[in-house]
């Protein structure tokens, strides 16, 4: 029933799908083999009853606000996230490469040791790995990066500078991969199953992506993450929100937007509602996250995993904060992490978090959890300025940062406490300056 068509952009009313009573997979299957066409329109309600595996470039959807179902859809597979409506994904290449460091790699170093330059062609893509530490996962590396400059018979330049130090005999990996390029989906209205993992669904998943962005979808009832980032690099998710998924318990359900091993990506202007994370970075780097607010946060809105997340922001947002606290295996690590302007029911970064910066924070007791109205901080290069909170406390569990630990200009109800025993004692000087508490008097 297609009808002919005049320009790059068609609709699923060309292929005879007018509404939701008749599902729109076979259209979609069709509109995607068609290289000709870039933009594709939806107009009317629309239900699907298939998981579809997206793997070409160019091409946007634009839902125009309708309504997205997928009720009678097939069972996803058990504990897979990227079982989502539309998985959107390049591919990783048989080509696998790896050198032992013949000397270290500097932090903030862009040129990477490989074996063999010639085998690493200008404008290639690649994932960059090293071997783990103690954790299974104890990774400080894991990114899609992109050779930019080849200097020498075994270095090259990537698009990316390395956020820790690896010492000499440490192994980097490379696997070659062909990315999806410019594949974007805007303004949906989707609606999820109530049943649980097996007819579970979500809108959207991206792997190996570079610059997919996301606007205007406004997701409920649903189970994995609405927007599902790995290997992802120079994207925008905006004005998204996701409200009342039917999970939060397990791990890995009920958030917004989850982005691993990212690079380079902004989330403005979200919200969730009674979700797991409005936010999660999984070692991401170069990120930043904007006027965003969550309620019925408890769970955590804005949180990063540990797995050596670094150089994050967080600007003009409201909801409880978590960072790097899901555990050894995966390094409880992160750094230079910026929280400015920032409203919330709790704030932690207890674990090996460095050089993190907390600017004009304000953190209110709630009735949730007795425990909340604190800030539990790890005092390594920590500068808190301008904050607001029940109390402080300081323990250390990392001593890796080179800036002094400020606290400065602070209003702590019930003081500042700096743990002193233990394996999580405080052995960093700690500046406090003009901080008062309840009574007035300096901390």
């Amino acid at each position: 029933m297609r009808k002919e068509m005049t320009t790059f952009e068609t609709d699923f009313s060309r292929y005879g799908i007018l509404d939701d009573s008749v599902s729109a997979d076979i259209a979609l299957e069709e509109m995607l083999s068609d290289e000709t066409i870039r933009v594709v329109h939806a107009y009317t309600p629309l239900n699907f009853t298939k998981r579809h595996h997206i793997k070409r470039s160019n091409i946007t959807f634009d839902f125009h606000g309708n309504r997205v179902t997928a009720i009678g859809i097939e069972h996803a597979n058990h504990n897979d996230p990227f079982s989502a409506l539309f998985h959107i994904t390049g591919e990783r290449l048989s080509e696998i490469r790896s050198v032992s460091l013949s000397h270290p790699l500097q932090e903030l170093y862009d040129i990477f040791e490989v074996d063999d330059s010639d085998q690493f062609e200008l404008d290639s893509w690649w994932i960059v790995t090293c071997n783990a530490l103690s954790g299974r996962e104890e990774k400080e590396i894991d990114k899609m990066v992109q050779v930019t400059e080849i200097i020498d018979k075994t270095h090259v330049r990537f698009n990316y500078k390395m956020g820790w130090p690896l010492e000499t005999g440490r192994v980097l990996t490379y696997q070659k991969v062909k990315p999806i390029v410019d594949v974007s989906v805007n303004n949906m209205r989707f609606c999820g199953n109530r049943e649980g993992e097996e007819t579970g669904v979500e809108p959207i998943a991206y792997e190996y992506a570079v610059n997919c962005n996301v606007s205007n979808i406004h997701a409920k009832f649903t189970y994995w993450p609405v927007i599902l980032r790995r290997h992802n690099t120079g994207y925008v998710t905006e004005r998204c929100s996701l409200h009342n998924p039917i999970e939060v318990v397990v791990g890995g359900t009920g958030y917004l937007t989850q982005q691993i091993h990212c690079l380079y990506g902004k989330v403005r202007d979200c919200e969730a509602s009674n979700a797991r994370h409005l936010n999660d970075f999984t070692g991401s780097a170069y990120c930043m996250v904007e006027n965003c607010h969550g309620d019925g946060d408890f769970h955590g809105a804005f949180v990063t995993h540990g797995q050596f997340e670094h150089d994050l922001t967080y600007t003009g947002n409201s909801g409880l904060l978590s960072f790097a606290n899901s555990g050894p295996t995966w390094g409880s690590s992160a750094k230079r992490i910026t929280v400015i302007r920032h409203v919330g029911c709790w704030g932690l970064a207890f674990a090996k978090v460095s050089d993190l910066t907390l600017q004009d924070v304000v953190i209110q007791k709630t009735e949730k959890y007795e425990e909340c109205g604190s800030l539990l901080l790890n005092a390594d290069g920590l500068q808190v300025r301008g904050c607001m909170a029940e109390r402080l406390v300081l323990t250390q569990r990392s001593n890796r940062s080179k800036r002094p630990v400020v606290i400065e200009n602070s209003y702590f109800t019930e003081g500042v406490e700096i743990t002193t025993t233990g394996e999580a004692a405080v052995k960093a000087k700690i500046r406090m300056i003009n901080t008062i508490d309840k009574d007035g008097k300096e901390c």
